[in-house]
């Protein structure tokens, strides 16, 4: 499996330096790409990622009480429509990943002028985690990349929409709201600096163990000091607030804000998109207490991370040299997620 993933990532970044080239074509070889990586995350051997079981037990018990909470209403509804007939829940993931995938080569032709290269960097960044593990986030956060952009264009009511059958396919697409409040107007150096603030200061609610579990709301404070004992007893991973892929992409952060007026002309969307990347890095070492809630809000916000990473071609000379640049810091990428956090089995 990580082999025929990095065979369609080297494909992608194969056209990824001669898209310009590839005149009609062009959209034909895209689409096969997106049917290659739909194939992939919905004909994946169950067991290979870290959720697939769980999913396959949805689907079998979908009438099963306890899940009306914890499973959203879209995944239990395709459940009941679609095991008495296949009882094979590869169908299901078929369905997501036609979603999940499709959303984002969706947005990407709007998003980036070079579609390929995102595809590469998506492939290398979120695919295995959001259309093999997060499969109903995956579809979420294809959602979310059109969200983006109804935002900034002022179609609020668009945006609004658009979250609510967000919330359909996964809880945590409320997160999505406070970006209503978000706008893409132009950043002066006052504000840009600000933004950079924030990933400081993440690291100060850290250290100062300031955190969502101090808040004296009654049912949050008490579901924080749940997660907080399954951690003290081993249940739930701790958050590596210094690991080296976090801490790289601080540095590409700041990289990007420093060349804000450079990429500017090239990503209309680029002020909310360094909005999000600054609360994505903040959120992370800032609810770190909570492990669960600092990756979720962490992963959903940092979905612009691949068109952000895109637009590090603009800033590096001759254009050969910044696209192998791009490609190799997404495989490094791609690497520490398979074979250090074991995002799948080496099969």
């Amino acid at each position: 499996m990580i082999a025929a993933i990095t065979c369609v990532f080297l494909l992608s970044s194969f056209f990824a330096f001669f898209e310009e080239k590839l005149g009609r074509f062009k959209w034909y070889v895209y689409a096969l790409i997106g049917v290659a990586l739909v194939l992939l995350a919905a004909f994946r051997p169950i067991g290979i990622d870290n959720d697939s079981y769980s999913y396959e037990n949805y689907f079998v018990n979908y009438d099963n009480p306890l899940y009306e909470v914890s499973v959203e209403y879209s995944y239990r509804y395709l459940s009941e429509l679609l095991y008495p007939i296949f009882k094979d829940v590869h169908v299901i993931f078929l369905l997501y990943a036609i979603g999940g995938v499709g959303l984002k080569f969706g947005a990407f032709r709007k998003l980036t002028p070079m579609p390929f290269m995102a595809v590469a960097v998506y492939i290398c960044t979120y695919f295995v985690l959001h259309e093999f593990t997060q499969i109903r986030v995956g579809v979420s956060s294809g959602l979310l990349l059109f969200i983006i952009m109804a935002i900034a264009e002022h179609h609020r009511k668009q945006a609004i929409a658009l979250i609510l059958v967000s919330l359909v396919f996964h809880y945590s697409s409320a997160l999505m709201i406070p970006l209503l409040f978000f706008s893409n107007d132009e950043m002066s150096e006052k504000e840009r600096n600000l933004w950079c603030l924030l990933v400081p200061a993440g690291y100060i609610c850290y250290f100062l163990h300031i955190g969502l579990t101090s808040l004296p709301i009654p049912y949050i404070a008490d579901k924080f000091e749940a997660y907080e004992e399954l951690k003290g007893k081993g249940f739930l991973d701790e958050v590596n607030v210094f690991n080296l892929l976090f801490l790289l992409k601080i540095v590409i952060f700041y990289y990007v804000m420093a060349y804000y007026d450079v990429i500017k002309p090239h990503n209309k969307y680029l002020p909310i998109m360094m909005k999000m990347e600054s609360l994505s890095l903040f959120s992370f070492t800032a609810l770190s207490s909570l492990p669960v809630l600092s990756f979720r809000v962490s992963e959903l916000y940092g979905i612009v991370e691949i068109i952000l990473y895109c637009n590090l071609f603009y800033t590096i000379r001759p254009w050969w040299l910044s696209k192998i640049a791009v490609t190799c810091w997404a495989y490094v990428l791609f690497a520490i997620a398979v074979f250090y956090n074991e995002l799948i089995q080496s099969w």
